[in-house]
């Protein structure tokens, strides 16, 4: 299992500050595999060593933002997927741009 990138790590914090009660589980998670689609980035996360207990939020969270990243005209946009109170995956896709799914630098652009 891998740790979770700066890029993971900051759209998380995006999550829980719209769900405070998910903010314990961020120490906890590890990415369990990255999976480049060729047009974007599936991150599945699993929990280790977690015994809090879950609640029952069932969430697909994107706050609109973009995310600029080196070698992308248009960027990545992504989806957060919570179930049954766990934070699963976060799923990167690009605006139809061919993505070797590699996050160097990166730049979190709100919506306006």
């Amino acid at each position: 299992m891998q740790e979770l990138n700066d890029l993971e790590l900051s759209l998380l914090e995006c999550l829980t500050a719209k769900y405070p009660q998910l903010q314990s589980h961020i120490p906890f998670l590890k990415v369990s595999e990255r999976k480049s689609t060729g047009e974007g980035l599936n991150v599945n996360l699993e929990y280790v060593d977690f015994s809090n207990e879950l609640d029952d939020t069932n969430a697909l969270f994107s706050n609109g933002e973009n995310i600029e990243i080196k070698g992308l005209k248009e960027g990545l946009s992504y989806v957060i997927d919570v179930t049954m109170g766990q934070i699963t995956s976060i799923e990167f896709s690009t605006y139809n741009e061919k993505w070797d799914g590699k996050i160097s630098e990166f730049k979190i652009v709100k919506p306006e």
